[in-house]
């Protein structure tokens, strides 16, 4: 009787054991999307202020000067991720999807690295076709990167002459 006790005591706690760890996984998952959300909204937000108040049209030079001892000190106070190039990132990715709506959707369906992939894009259907596909198919950046390189976009139509 001890033993069936004993046996009945482990699977209802495998069973506590395996929805609590369920709970957990959830959780974490939820929280790592929203990280990367609020992640892609402050560098749109920082390519946004970079782009109207320190790297303009009309003095790019200047902007560039700042922007150097910008990211410096930016890098010094918060870490890797403001070097200038990504800075510059940032402004880019400002410059190509201006429309915060726009950008609020795709924050939560793309992550930073996704973004640095499709701003490597010049082709705006390309783009769309990509992020499309991304949010629907949940492709890892390494997949995204796999169906650029094959071309699966231009694989994708057939053109009739």
């Amino acid at each position: 009787m001890k033993e069936v006790m004993k046996n009945i005591n482990n699977l209802e706690n495998m069973d506590y054991l395996n929805n609590i760890s369920d709970l957990i996984s959830e959780a974490k998952g939820r929280v790592q999307i929203n990280l990367n959300s609020k992640m892609v909204l402050l560098y749109w937000n920082i390519g946004k202020y970079i782009r109207i108040n320190i790297y303009r049209d009309e003095d790019k030079e200047y902007g560039k000067k700042i922007i150097s001892t910008l990211s410096g000190d930016l890098t010094d106070k918060f870490g890797r991720g403001y070097g200038k190039s990504n800075l510059f990132n940032m402004i880019k990715f400002y410059d190509e999807f201006s429309n915060f709506e726009i950008v609020q959707t795709l924050s939560g369906q793309l992550n930073w690295s996704h973004i640095l992939e499709i701003l490597k894009i010049d082709d705006e259907l390309k783009c769309e076709f990509y992020i499309t596909m991304i949010a629907h198919e949940r492709w890892s950046v390494r997949t995204l990167k796999e169906r650029i390189n094959s071309m699966l976009y231009e694989n994708s139509f057939i053109q009739i002459t």
